[in-house]
């Protein structure tokens, strides 16, 4: 059987895709992390074995080679990536790692995160005059001097929630006078997104899962 790499959204379960509850319901065996809620999976599969995939590439690794054998085994496997499975959340490895086997693999797109925030609390990412170009960013891939070399009008941080003092200076020292910026937690499940003054940056610092959206960094 195929293993499926699922996108399972910002969290809302109203926000998963068709083709995300489809698999669901038909799926053998469910693996995900810590950010996907547990009432999603119990609700759309709830005869499905569970199976907790941790952060650290070892115990990830681990995970994906019991779930390919059982794929391989013809069990359906789906693995529940929060968001979408392309950014940040090695979806196209396990795919990889599965094809490299011969066992087939389809990812399913989902919302990301960063896309759930700007939509759900009207923050425009771009507007085709000042603000063109979007840059993604996440941990541990971010220093203070990033944001210097690039381009973008906005800068979209992820991961970053235990070390928004370098986010605060990677800004006061990269960014100009007009710069915005946006504190967003948990946006689709009761959550919230606001505007926050630079030097206030840090009293967010703990909160889990956070996002931050830099908007005028360079325009």
């Amino acid at each position: 059987m195929p293993i499926y790499v699922v996108g399972a959204g910002p969290g809302d379960p109203k926000l998963l895709t068709l083709r995300a509850v489809e698999l669901l319901r038909e799926a053998d065996v469910v693996a995900y992390g810590d950010l996907v809620p547990e009432e999603l999976v119990h609700t759309y599969a709830p005869q499905a074995e569970k199976i907790k995939i941790g952060h650290k590439k070892s115990e990830h690794d681990a995970v994906v080679e019991r779930l390919v054998e059982k794929a391989a085994g013809w069990a359906r496997v789906v693995v529940l990536k929060n968001g979408d499975p392309t950014l940040f959340g090695r979806g196209i490895q396990i795919c990889k790692k599965a094809e490299a086997r011969g066992v087939p693999c389809e990812v399913v797109p989902g919302v990301s995160a960063f896309t759930a925030a700007a939509a759900l609390h009207k923050i425009e990412l771009t507007d085709g005059k000042t603000l063109r170009h979007v840059a993604l960013f996440s941990f541990p891939h971010f220093d203070e001097d990033i944001l210097g070399n690039i381009a973008a009008d906005t800068a979209v941080i992820f991961m970053m929630g235990e070390r928004l003092d370098v986010v605060r200076r990677a800004i006061e020292r990269n960014c100009k006078k007009g710069v915005e910026v946006f504190v967003c937690h948990a946006v689709s499940m009761g959550g919230s997104c606001q505007q926050v003054k630079i030097e206030k940056l840090d009293t967010f610092n703990g909160y889990k899962p956070v996002l931050i959206i830099v908007r005028r960094c360079k325009s």
